[in-house]
């Protein structure tokens, strides 16, 4: 099944260097505390991102991995600026003032011509991934000076730095991975560890956040390693985790995790471990709430269901493995949720949506933003699934909500293409009802004339009941509404008819009902809402959704399989019924050719 995409930007370079520039000039304003800190560790981000989109300018301009100057000069700032995290972190936040000026001027100095590719790390936007957290695992891995420091771009390259600052070692290098995503491989020049190979008692260090299905980006850079003649002995690995490579490794990548020494990155709550000397979450959310008495409780991973449904049988599929971290506060009778929305500029921007849509009436308060974490009032109400909203009440609530966000969401980032929305449903419905009924739809995509040059907009992505909320006054509150359309899946930011398609499946909307929906959005946007691209999203919609469940049913057991395999098999009803549809459509208009 396809769902994953990787969505990326072309920005300015110096336009990024003068935004990080920034951001260090005003550290020097900020007194010591998690705020500095938070800020220290999103100029952090910032800068990695920059400098490997700078390596891959280089890689690609080369063909090859070979460190030329402005390589080098980008890992000695990113070391420099991970030394700075690593002495925040260690003094509990207790730094304060400016960083080093001499990391000011290797950031002015940096060679920043052109335009680069970027693109949000997704360890950082949507795991909870912190590179505090590879800190602890350099300290434990009885590493010294006297390692090389590898890591893989993109992430990697940032959290290598963070290694190599708390082995005292020198810069990191970085690599480029290349070919399929389950079979990886390394285009670099061996003079690229230089007089390391001659060094034997020289260690090396692989960073990265995986693995991942196939852990094939690891096994190449080891691969690689051994083919310049490193021993295996000689090789450690920081993942971010140490569950292993998924399904998709390849028995080399199985036998590569087996062998190598491995230093996993530190869960959140280790980083963060609440002592006098490293605060923690809790005492983050206290100072923003300002309640010193705050309990904490973790509702990852579908927890949170315990607290809208009575009993577990009524409970919605969860994708466990893809939600965010998140957390109930409690203070007296006060509670607030605490999400994971991601470090630096990712996470500053969702806050910012997320303001917007309470200020407009549609989401929780929002009261801080907590180095990744967003915290809101906690919202008492029922699931739309439990309440039983009119449909008439429902349709004009959600026509005011995805209006409002038609106008006030609009962006130039990008999202899969039509094109690739097509290829991608019909692929999952291949897998999912054979090559015969995928044929249909193929042929039916060759029909259509969707329109050009979409309208992009920052699409809610997740309309099912169970992500509303309606409260005793009547009000509907939309939850989780900031992160989707930035998740780490094919679809991005779409059209707004992409929600509309979306609402069309969750509720079974009629013909005429999705046009009242859309009658009433074009009165509050002021825009023509397109019937044939509803139409045209309505099966991308029916097979990603379709793709998205039944994967994530693969890695769960018991009751939670049960519901998720029942979500998927769900759209892909819903997908044969619109295939039927779209027959006796076609039958009606044609007769002749049956």
């Amino acid at each position: 099944m396809i769902t994953y995409g990787d969505h990326k930007r072309t920005e300015n370079a110096q336009q990024l260097r003068r935004a990080a520039d920034e951001m260090a000039e005003s550290l020097g304003r900020m007194p010591c505390g998690i705020k500095r800190h938070a800020a220290l560790v999103k100029l952090f981000v910032s800068v990695s991102e920059l400098v490997q989109a700078l390596a891959d300018v280089d890689f690609e301009a080369n063909g090859a991995d070979i460190n030329p100057p402005r390589q080098r000069q980008g890992a000695r700032l990113l070391a420099g600026l991970a030394f700075e995290v690593a002495r925040s972190w260690r003094s509990g936040f207790a730094v304060s003032g400016a960083i080093d000026p001499g990391l000011r001027q290797m950031l002015a100095a940096l060679d920043c011509r052109g335009e680069v590719l970027t693109g949000t790390a997704e360890g950082y936007a949507h795991y909870a991934l912190y590179p505090e957290s590879y800190l602890g695992a350099a300290q434990k891995s009885g590493l010294d000076a006297d390692t090389c420091v590898i890591g893989i771009r993109s992430i990697g390259l940032g959290l290598a730095a963070i290694v190599a600052a708390a082995l005292g070692a020198p810069a990191p290098l970085s690599v480029r991975p290349v070919g399929h995503p389950f079979h990886r491989r390394i285009r670099a020049d061996p003079a690229l560890i230089g007089d390391w190979r001659k060094s034997p008692s020289a260690r090396f260090a692989i960073v990265d956040e995986g693995p991942g299905l196939s852990g094939s980006s690891m096994h190449a850079v080891v691969a690689w390693l051994r083919e310049s003649g490193i021993d295996t002995e000689r090789i450690h690995l920081f993942p971010s985790h140490s569950g292993g490579p998924g399904a998709e490794a390849s028995q080399d990548a199985l036998e590569t995790w087996s062998r190598c020494r491995k230093h996993a990155a530190m869960a959140f709550e280790h980083t963060f471990p609440g002592s006098p000397q490293i605060p923690a979450l809790r005492d983050w959310v206290a100072e923003a709430v300002g309640s010193p008495q705050l309990s904490l409780i973790e509702i990852s991973g579908g927890q949170w269901r315990k607290f809208h449904y009575a009993s577990e049988d009524r409970w919605p599929p969860s994708q466990r493995g893809a939600e965010r971290r998140k957390f109930l506060a409690s203070a007296g009778r006060d509670r607030w949720l605490v999400k994971f929305t991601g470090l630096g500029q990712a996470g500053q921007r969702k806050a910012q949506t997320a303001q917007m849509l309470h200020d407009a009436g549609f989401g929780p308060q929002i009261v801080g933003l907590c180095h990744g974490f967003l915290v809101e009032r906690w919202v008492d109400g029922i699931t739309m699934d439990q309440s039983g909203v009119s449909r008439e009440k429902l349709i004009e609530r959600l026509a005011r909500y995805l209006a409002w966000r038609a106008v006030n969401l609009r962006t130039l980032e990008t999202g899969a293409s039509l094109p690739m929305l097509a290829d991608m449903a019909v692929h999952n419905a291949s897998e999912a009802v054979g090559e015969s009924r995928a044929a249909e739809l193929r042929n039916w995509f060759s029909k259509q004339a969707p329109t050009k040059g979409l309208l992009r907009v920052e699409v809610d992505g997740r309309l099912h009941p169970w992500e509303f909320l309606v409260c005793a006054d009547g009000r509907l509150v939309k939850t989780d509404a900031v992160d989707h359309c930035r998740g780490h899946d094919l679809i991005g930011c779409q059209s707004i008819e992409w929600d509309v398609a979306g609402a069309r499946v969750e509720y079974g909307f009629s013909d005429s009902e999705v046009a009242v929906l859309s009658d009433r959005m074009e009165i509050d946007a002021k825009r023509h809402v397109d019937a044939g691209l509803i139409d045209y999203f309505e099966p991308c919609y029916l097979g990603f959704q379709m793709g998205l469940w039944s994967m994530a049913a693969r890695s769960e057991d018991g009751p939670e399989k049960v519901r998720l395999t029942g979500a998927a098999k769900r759209y892909e009803t819903g997908l044969i019924q619109f295939l039927d549809r779209s027959k006796l459509v076609a039958a009606q208009r044609h007769p002749a050719a049956n």
